[in-house]
């Protein structure tokens, strides 16, 4: 099956895609030491907003620093910029939100043992 990886353009110095795919979440994890999947936005730091910018923009740019997130960020107001990222991660990996017993993590896989 070969399927589009979800993405959304943003302009900063200059075009560039933001992904958040499996490179991006394990990216944001190991340096933040925060879940990737359960991101609280009403609390998020601007320290822990700049990685995740940065791991979106990896994929595409791999020599980019966390330094220079910081100064593309000057270029953008934070609020539209926000909207760009929480958009990525909503088309990479979405929320159920009318399932109840569904689990509170996007990548719960059935389990193997299956009832009924």
């Amino acid at each position: 099956m070969n399927q589009a990886k979800p993405e959304v353009k943003i302009t900063l110095d200059k075009e560039r895609t933001l992904h958040f795919g499996f490179n991006a979440m394990a990216d944001f994890e190991r340096v933040t030491g925060l879940n990737a999947l359960k991101i609280d936005w009403s609390n998020l730091n601007i320290t822990s907003f700049r990685v995740l910018l940065w791991a979106c923009l990896r994929r595409d740019d791999k020599e980019l620093t966390l330094e220079k997130v910081g100064d593309l960020l000057d270029l953008m107001p934070l609020p539209d910029v926000s909207q760009k990222v929480q958009e990525v991660m909503n088309l990479s990996v979405p929320q159920k939100k009318d399932d109840k017993e569904a689990d509170e993590t996007p990548l719960a896989t059935p389990s193997s043992s299956g009832t009924g």
